[in-house]
């Protein structure tokens, strides 16, 4: 047999194999990671159904019958969106066998598998009312499993074709690129071990063996393109159920203050229709703030659309709903802006104030004090919001506007921080040209600021 032939046959089986488990293992992390990601997303809604079930059983009357228990269903769903199927809570005598000897508090969850379909289905069981329940969220993973085996197609398709051209060059050419092989199957390796974008530049006169070396370049670059575009969408996705769901908690915090003391308290006239009025406003901003989030993600390269507003009313709006929020954690708030309109959208400068003020809250102890104020000059309004809490540490202060990031973990879950307050205010100072800065020490307290355009003279 020929040197030739040899060499083909040997540097073919090496290019098959480097390429087949460099692509399959791209592929299976691919998919992996989709089902991954779309898994963390339903545990997460599991795990957001389970609180709003238990508020909703702390604020209701012992009564729980199935109509209650299906209009309690519905809430759940509807806060949930698209990420789950199908939300059911389950008594003791309907809840299938395998799911009984759940603990109170505790959960599983198990895929589901049919004929023509995927089912992820996560089961808590919680206490209340005298009895035991059981909380089912179910999220089809029909559509994600048929992607991951679109993958596996295309994946099939280019190993084809790539072994086909690979092949035909091989046995063309096998005598004069056999150093340049060598140079491509390192790199093919290279991208099976994860380096992706790895390219290979081979010196040469040879067209064919140049044209075989920017085949793989372009290879490499396409699967480096495809891995990272799949990621960052997944990255998306997550981050914006995950952020809309905590800043849907903000209004939601006031309106069930609100509705505890209607419930609990013999108001005065006047004290029930300004509890009603909060109630109202927190509610239509409640409406407001989901259609600008939705406008955030879907239109995420258009212009957030700003106007002229007047910082006096954003004062009365705080003191108004701020109000729950200073009784609750017994911290005295003083609120005092200035004179003057900025340009801004209404909806998300009141959330950004909002969830500053509450990150505020929750670093102070009773008895401290929050402090929203502002600063003007000639173009320009500096608002702050102050606290004289415990402080941040210096080395943790750039991680502040990370997602996800707490500096007290048990104290952030005790009071319910989900560690993605700052990270939205970060992004809504970014709609508004601005950006966060914060001053903090260490048993001394906080300052957050940002810095608005002026828009008119005067804020009347």
């Amino acid at each position: 047999m020929k040197l030739s032939t040899k060499f083909f046959i040997i540097a073919y089986i090496v290019v098959l194999l480097a390429t087949g488990l460099g692509g399959m293992f791209i592929v299976k992390s691919v998919t992996d990671t989709l089902l991954y990601t779309r898994k963390e997303q339903v545990d997460s809604a599991a795990r957001y159904a389970a609180d709003s079930f238990s508020a909703f059983a702390d604020i209701a009357s012992s009564d729980f019958s199935p109509s209650r228990r299906s209009n309690v269903e519905k809430q759940i769903k509807g806060t949930l969106g698209d990420v789950v199927s199908a939300v059911k809570i389950h008594t003791v005598d309907t809840i299938g066998d395998d799911y009984k000897n759940l603990k109170t508090n505790e959960g599983l969850s198990q895929f589901l598998k049919t004929d023509d379909s995927l089912i992820y289905e996560s089961v808590c069981r919680l206490y209340c009312y005298n009895d035991n329940y059981y909380l089912t969220v179910r999220s089809d993973f029909t559509a994600t499993k048929r992607q991951c085996d679109r993958f596996w197609s295309s994946y099939t398709i280019v190993v084809i074709a790539v072994s086909a051209a690979g092949g035909l060059a091989l046995f063309l050419l096998s005598k004069r690129i056999t150093k340049s092989l060598g140079r491509l199957t390192q790199g093919a390796n290279e991208v099976a071990l994860g380096k992706y974008g790895k390219k290979v530049f081979i010196n040469g006169s040879d067209r064919e063996i140049q044209e075989l070396a920017d085949s793989f370049n372009v290879m490499s670059a396409a699967v480096e393109q495809k891995i990272s575009e799949i990621k960052e969408e997944s990255n998306k996705r997550e981050m914006f159920v995950a952020d809309f769901t905590h800043e849907l908690k903000t209004p939601m915090t006031a309106i069930m203050g609100y509705s505890q003391m209607l419930m609990s308290y013999d108001l005065s006239g006047d004290e029930r229709n300004e509890a009603a009025s909060a109630i109202y406003s927190e509610a239509k901003r409640l409406e407001s703030l989901s259609g600008q989030m939705l406008n955030l993600y879907v239109y995420k390269n258009e212009e957030i659309k700003l106007e002229r507003v007047p910082l006096r009313e954003i004062e009365a709006q705080l003191k108004t709903t701020l109000k729950f929020l200073s009784e609750k954690y017994g911290v005295h708030c003083e609120i005092e802006l200035c004179d003057q309109s900025v340009s801004a959208n209404r909806i998300l400068l009141l959330s950004l104030l909002y969830n500053l003020a509450d990150n505020a809250y929750k670093a102070s102890t009773p008895g401290g004090a929050v402090k929203i104020f502002c600063r003007e000059d000639a173009s320009s309004v500096t608002l702050f919001v102050a606290d004289n809490g415990r402080g941040i540490a210096k080395e943790n202060l750039h991680l502040l506007t990370e997602p996800f990031f707490r500096e007290d973990k048990s104290r952030s879950r005790e009071l319910g921080g989900a560690g993605l307050g700052l990270s939205l205010c970060k992004e809504i100072a970014t709609i508004h040209q601005s950006q966060l800065q914060i001053e903090s020490e260490k048993g001394v307290g906080t300052t957050v600021s940002f810095t608005l355009r002026k828009d008119g003279e005067r804020g009347e």
